[in-house]
């Protein structure tokens, strides 16, 4: 490799290095997790799941809040930076982090009384397994808060990086989503609105069964 090419790589290692840094806060503390921990009402003293939980920016929030977490992710990566992170947390003995999908969730039947998952719906390879999931280890009266920016939206602010590539990914209808959970015993509504700032599509309910 010649000099010129040599200092080339570097600059884009360099470059990639920073808009990972830029990017950080958002997976380590993002304002759209915090939403949704007030959304879905964490309360002291319950047993609650972060689906595909990443570093933490909601496992963390809702242990300080005083919920008993298990925090899903099924990156090695990711649960090794939250593990790492938990050290620090003075809630740490409420938080678990666990290796897991959507569509075979590590825990109990009827056990757990929210759950929650922040843009990773798009990764879930089968809705219908998922669904069954939320429907098994949610307690009567369990609530669920599910939510993936939109980024298709012109309003997103990274939609000129992140639009286009929607046949990549499992396709968000909320509507389509909120009538499959309530085939399952989950009362559920879908709708596009704006939260924290930014286009989402979300979808809430509770079970009823």
């Amino acid at each position: 490799m010649g000099h010129h090419q040599h200092v080339h790589e570097h600059d884009k290692g360099l470059r990639a290095n920073l808009h990972w840094l830029r990017q950080i806060r958002k997976f380590w503390q993002s304002d759209t997790n915090r939403a949704v921990t007030d959304l879905v009402d964490v309360q002291a003293g319950e047993t609650v799941l972060d689906i595909g939980a990443g570093m933490g920016p909601a496992t963390v929030v809702a242990a300080r809040k005083g919920a008993t977490v298990i925090a899903v992710d099924p990156s090695p990566m990711m649960r090794k930076m939250l593990s790492f992170r938990r050290l620090g947390q003075r809630a740490r003995s409420r938080i678990t982090v666990a290796d897991g999908v959507a569509e075979s969730l590590p825990a109990a039947d009827s056990t757990i009384d929210a759950a929650w998952t922040v843009n990773a719906i798009h990764h879930w390879v089968d809705l219908e397994a998922a669904f069954d999931e939320l429907a098994r280890v949610l307690a009567p009266g369990g609530r669920i808060i599910l939510l993936d920016e939109d980024f298709t939206h012109p309003d997103h602010p990274l939609y000129a990086t992140h639009s286009g590539h929607e046949d990549e990914l499992t396709n968000v209808v909320v509507d389509e989503i909120a009538a499959s959970l309530t085939a399952r015993g989950i009362e559920a509504t879908g709708e596009l609105t704006t939260m924290a700032g930014v286009p989402v599509k979300l979808i809430q309910g509770a079970k009823t069964l």
